[in-house]
């Protein structure tokens, strides 16, 4: 008798530690169904949540900055040479160079008078 009682309480207590009730109550609508075997979550094993996919970080780039570059100066005139035969004449400016230092147009080659 002892020993068939220590027989059923131990296959009791086996029964309790494996047994996990199931979800299944919400297909069948007040069903419940009691499994054996180990349990592995609030889910059955054909029913789990879609994985959560995180958004990709946003990303904030600066604009890019343009720098606008000043008009090129004109080319001085060249220099003199010791027999040069020539006077560089602005007309904007209504000088000679070296009076006048820059033209903002093209200088004007004008032969050089004797004095």
């Amino acid at each position: 008798m002892k020993k068939t009682l220590l027989i059923l309480l131990l296959t009791v207590a086996v029964l309790a530690v494996t047994v996990t009730p199931g979800y299944t109550w919400h297909h069948w609508r007040g069903g419940v169904f009691v499994g054996v075997g180990p349990y592995w979550g609030p889910y059955p094993y054909y029913y789990y949540p879609p994985p959560y996919y995180y958004p990709p970080p946003a990303v904030v780039e600066e604009p890019p900055v343009y720098v606008e570059r000043p008009p090129a100066a004109p080319p001085d005139p060249p220099a003199p040479a010791a027999s040069a035969a020539y006077w560089y004449y602005c007309s904007s400016a209504k000088g000679y160079y070296p009076t006048v230092p820059s033209c903002a147009e093209e200088w004007v080659k004008v032969p050089e008078r004797p004095r």
